[in-house]
């Protein structure tokens, strides 16, 4: 009888030890190392290369007053740029500014539909923007190589219309994410990094603008 006693102890420790190894998973959960806050490392990364970048368009920007500077005549007879289309430029880019800041207020509030919208309108207003850019290549009237205006028109235009589509791109791919879940109040870094990227783009264009535009006199 002891025995029997003895085994049925036995049994129901064993059988004890088993319920504690099967519920050990669900009792104990694991938080992930990477489940907190982001750390800014995107974003100081984002701003370094914003400083070098910037460092190249003021080189631009110096060599465009020094052949003005050095010009008879600036922009040559018979160039007339307009100013239609810079105007629109303009006005998009300072809707495309509120509507990424939207985006990411809204992604730090976890608000992911009023987030995806905000990045969603960007991305139009983004393509907007280059379209305008490449429609003033095609109505300009000039070449590239026709004289050194035209080189400078090309080249500073050229250089934000590069980053425009880069940084609509970008948005493309946080967009995607956002409507993925994959952005919250703590969690929403590369948001901030695009956010970012996408004003710096916005004023390289109101210093293209300025330089090409309300600083050079216009001949008929």
């Amino acid at each position: 009888m002891a025995a029997v006693t003895a085994t049925a102890r036995a049994g129901d420790g064993s059988t004890a030890a088993a319920d504690e190894q099967l519920s050990l998973p669900s009792a104990e959960r694991v938080v992930p190392a990477s489940a907190g806050p982001d750390t800014p490392t995107t974003s100081l990364g984002t701003l370094l290369m914003i400083a070098a970048d910037f460092m190249v368009l003021a080189a631009m920007v110096a060599a465009y007053f020094a052949v003005k500077d050095g010009s008879a005549s600036w922009p040559p007879k018979g160039v007339s740029v307009g100013t239609y289309i810079p105007t629109i430029v303009t006005i998009t880019a300072i809707m495309s500014a509120f509507s990424v800041q939207w985006g990411l207020y809204s992604s730090r509030r976890n608000d992911q539909r009023n987030a995806t919208i905000g990045m969603g309108m960007t991305v139009v207003l983004g393509l907007a923007m280059a379209n305008a850019e490449w429609l003033a290549f095609t109505r300009s009237g000039f070449s590239v190589a026709d004289h050194a205006y035209g080189t400078f028109y090309y080249l500073l235009i050229g250089f934000h219309l590069v980053h425009v589509v880069a940084a609509t791109l970008l948005v493309v791919l946080v967009a995607g994410r956002a409507v993925a879940g994959h952005f919250s109040r703590d969690r929403h870094e590369p948001v901030r990094a695009v956010t970012i990227f996408f004003h710096y783009t916005n004023a390289v264009w109101f210093v293209v603008v300025t330089v090409l535009f309300l600083l050079s006199k216009n001949h008929a």
